[in-house]
């Protein structure tokens, strides 16, 4: 995932105090931009929707998120390919066409996301 967007921030995020003693303290600081890309409107379900399917097309995520407007799913979809988790494929064809799958870094966190939600659902 080496892009700009899930790089460590210069502050520490998470409040701790020295990161780079490599001690034994746990950090947060380095799952600040991946938060801030998956925490954004619709993003999750981008991710999810894409996820459910091995290719998908720009007009059939569209279809499932109908209160979503075509530029907020581009910059969504922009969003997620900078970061590494989802791959754009463009063809050649007359009308253009274009699909989306997960990346092996977006499948790892769908997964971990489902731990997640598992985790949050528990009484």
């Amino acid at each position: 995932m080496g892009s700009q967007i899930l790089s460590v921030p210069e502050e520490n995020a998470c409040g701790c105090v020295d990161r780079t003693t490599g001690g034994a303290h746990d950090c947060l600081c380095s799952a600040t931009g991946l938060v801030q890309i998956i925490g954004r409107r619709y993003a999750l379900r981008v991710l999810f929707l894409i996820g459910e399917r091995e290719h998908v097309r720009f007009n059939e995520i569209r279809a499932e998120m109908d209160e979503m407007s075509t530029s907020t799913l581009t910059i969504r979809l922009a969003e997620l390919e900078r970061a590494g988790l989802i791959h754009r494929r463009e063809f050649s064809e007359v009308p253009p066409r274009v699909d989306y799958t997960l990346s092996k870094e977006g499948q790892k966190l769908r997964r971990s996301l489902f731990s997640l939600s598992r985790f949050a659902g528990r009484k």
